[in-house]
């Protein structure tokens, strides 16, 4: 694909995905979408295929059917060099690689400043606590460096997804080992960037944080909640297995 960068619309079409013909189905016919610059949370009991779900999202894995669209283009078509180039994501296996904290938000980038890892660590707010360590951004951690807590981490791995400046971000439990502070002020600076967001996650304050609720239940129907309306029973025949390795299903009912 060589036309101009597509806006920072995603459509999932129909979407089945399993690890091997003859295994069973993770996610089976998922269909929704989400508008430019909307966040959305996609919440749902462990073991359903959230975080499948999101590495389909992400190119990771390629569905086994149906079609992922981001501006309308097929992601088959636009090429996933291209489409990660406008995405950003924290997922729940991130990790820290050996070398500085500077190096860890910056991905190595020969062309990093102070000045642009200290300005999304403070979006991440975790700043203050690097500042606060005895070598600031040239801590090092990794197998060989300084130990972070959960929550210091995941908010330096939510710093080094800021860095690119992504059009699109996909946050997979990514305040799950923060304290309720910092959860909260994580989720404010979330809801004020002007990006498309898809977040997973089990919290009610990371759900609030969202403009758009898709709740996945065992044995019921998808609700989607709106923040400025009741909740609506607004997708249609939607179940999930009560078991674990149970079949998430979706489809958006249509307007």
């Amino acid at each position: 694909y060589t036309g101009p960068d597509p806006e920072p619309r995603l459509e999932v079409k129909n979407l089945s995905f399993r690890y091997a013909e003859g295994e069973p189905w993770v996610i089976k016919d998922c269909s929704f979408s989400i508008e430019p610059g909307e966040s959305v949370a996609i919440a749902a009991p462990s073991g359903t295929g959230k975080t499948t779900l999101a590495k389909l999202v992400l190119g990771l894995l390629e569905p086994t059917e149906g079609t992922i669209l981001y501006g309308g283009i097929d992601l088959r078509t636009l090429g996933l060099a291209r489409y990660r180039s406008h995405v950003a994501a924290v997922m729940q296996d991130d990790t820290l690689f050996a070398g500085s904290l500077a190096d860890n938000i910056s991905l190595f980038d020969p062309d990093a400043t102070p000045l642009k890892a200290e300005a999304v660590a403070r979006q991440a707010q975790i700043h203050d606590e690097i500042v606060a360590m005895p070598m600031g951004y040239q801590t090092l951690v990794g197998d060989m460096g300084s130990s972070l807590s959960g929550g210091q981490k995941q908010r330096v791995l939510l710093a080094r997804a800021l860095y690119r400046k992504p059009r699109f971000l996909v946050l997979d439990e990514a305040t799950s080992h923060l304290d309720v502070a910092n959860e909260h002020r994580v989720n404010a600076l979330v809801q004020q960037l002007h990006i498309t967001r898809i977040v997973l996650a089990h919290r009610l304050e990371t759900l609030a944080a969202t403009d758009r609720v898709v709740e996945l239940r065992p044995e019921s129907k998808i609700r989607q909640r709106l923040k400025n309306a009741a909740i609506q029973e607004d997708l249609a025949h939607a179940t999930i297995e009560p078991a674990a390795g149970g079949v998430l299903r979706a489809r958006a009912k249509a307007d």
